[in-house]
């Protein structure tokens, strides 16, 4: 009696698969789509193993990031599973409905519109480089982690963090901005809007006066706004905030959130002296400084200045970093690191009103960062990125002609344009989505009169999708 086998079938039916580069579709949906199409059609069986993504990419000439979003999607609808050992296959069991008698009908119509994601357009900001990220690296640590989780992820109750994690995180600041610190001053947080609610929480009362950059961070802005703070702007010049103008406008404001490193969102940074300007008015004012330092591992010139942590001595700075730009946004976490006399009340905060992100992920940073693998990554991304910038820097001085000047700060995964005339900044900004580029308008990170310009950010794209999209800029500002 013959057994039968349980072992995944390779299918050949993806040999079928095609795109078309001129549809409006978004290449992800028709990938996704027309495997669909193939498991409902009986072409692929249940079990039928597909293509790595990897292979599956080279075979349809696309980015793998594009095959690895187009299988999550069918993961997540119920048409593929993950084996271990047999990569990724047709589900063994399809839902009843999906498998009904008759011609399945998956084709979008006229009264039933296919809802669309839409594809990302040079020059999004908030994206990193998808495809040169570790992808087989960080999924083996992933991986290997999560088979056989240790049980002290079932008795973990920190509200701070997972502690391998906040050791391998003031080990890293330690060594690239300066910082000194124990693991127990280190908090993981769920990102910025985590990180700054629940600074809030620890450190101000309703009322409280903070000065806020301008422009500046809109979303932090807002996060303190809405909690009943005081948010005073302060303007910016071209050693970041003006610690004389905050003095005149509320010198007893309780605390100032700043982003020395790289002033967002215009890139310039704050120097020493003017550092220490505001840590003198922070310990005059018994006031907090939050130092918001989102992206400083990617400077292309010279060495970064120390973090403004590392120049305080009284314990008025909390620091405050994340992962989204250096490694990726999809983990959305960040962190904090308090001075030690404010331990005890974060840990009280957080206790009360909130635990850290999940443990998921936790434990495999931790280890991809005391590997050394972090670091690696940083240090190829910084070549990529700088890469990146110097071609779009060079054809914009080029071929700009006088539209705009450029400001391009050493560091940082944008740039930005000065128009050498009067113009709506929004406008542009709105003119220029519609041809398939999208920036973002200077004047929406003011609080008070804005300037007007643009933000490009380079990170999530090629050279050759930059220098395209920049062409586009170039011909739409000058017709």
């Amino acid at each position: 009696m013959q057994r039968s086998s349980s072992r995944p079938v390779q299918s050949t039916s993806t040999h079928d698969l095609g795109i078309d580069r001129a549809d409006a579709e978004p290449i992800q949906d028709q990938i996704a789509r027309q495997l669909r199409e193939l498991v409902l059609g009986g072409r692929l069986k249940p079990k039928a193993r597909l293509p790595s993504t990897r292979a599956l990419s080279e075979q349809l000439g696309v980015a793998r990031a594009t095959v690895v979003e187009a299988y999550e999607q069918l993961l997540g609808e119920g048409y593929l599973e993950t084996r271990l050992g047999s990569g990724t296959v047709v589900a063994a069991q399809l839902p009843d409905v999906l498998l009904s008698a008759g011609k399945p009908r998956v084709a979008a119509t006229p009264s039933s519109p296919r809802l669309k994601r839409e594809p990302a357009r040079p020059f999004r900001s908030g994206l990193v480089d998808w495809e040169n990220f570790p992808h087989d690296e960080w999924g083996r640590i992933l991986g290997r982690y999560w088979r056989n989780p240790p049980i002290s992820l079932l008795e973990h109750n920190d509200a701070f963090g997972w502690m391998p994690l906040r050791r391998a995180i003031a080990a890293h600041l330690f060594e690239w901005r300066g910082i000194t610190c124990a693991p127990e001053q280190v908090i993981v947080t769920s990102g910025g809007p985590d990180a700054f609610d629940l600074i809030r929480r620890a450190v101000f009362n309703d009322g409280d006066s903070i000065w806020f950059e301008d422009p500046g961070y809109v979303t932090a802005r807002r996060v303190f706004t809405l909690a009943g703070l005081n948010c005073v702007a302060v303007r910016i010049d071209r050693d970041g905030l003006l610690v004389s103008e905050g003095r005149k406008n509320a010198k007893d404001a309780r605390g100032a959130f700043v982003t020395p490193a790289r002033q967002y969102p215009t890139g310039v940074t704050m120097p020493l002296s003017r550092r220490l300007e505001l840590i003198a008015w922070a310990n005059e004012a018994k006031s907090i400084i939050i130092e918001d330092d989102y992206d400083s591992e990617y400077r292309y010139v010279g060495k970064p200045l120390p973090a403004m942590m590392s120049l305080d001595r009284s314990g008025c700075v909390i620091y405050s970093g994340t992962f989204s730009k250096v490694f990726s946004p999809i983990i959305r976490m960040g962190f904090i690191v308090v001075p030690e006399k404010m331990i005890r009340k974060f840990c009280e905060e957080r206790v009360a009103y909130g635990a850290p992100p999940s443990l998921l992920v936790q434990p495999a940073l931790a280890q991809f960062m005391e590997q050394g693998q972090f670091a690696v990554h940083i240090r190829r991304m910084r070549r990529l990125y700088a890469s990146r910038r110097e071609a779009l820097l060079n054809y914009f001085s080029n071929e700009a002609k006088g539209l705009f000047t450029v400001d391009a700060p050493p560091s940082g995964l944008s740039i930005m344009l000065r128009f050498r005339k009067a113009v709506d900044d929004v406008e542009i900004e709105q003119k220029l989505l519609k041809g398939g580029i999208e920036v973002q308008a200077l004047s929406q990170y003011y609080a008070s009169k804005p300037e007007k310009g643009l933000l490009l950010s380079f990170a999530g794209f090629s050279e050759a999708e930059l220098l395209q999209a920049a062409k586009k800029l170039v011909e739409s500002l000058g017709s």
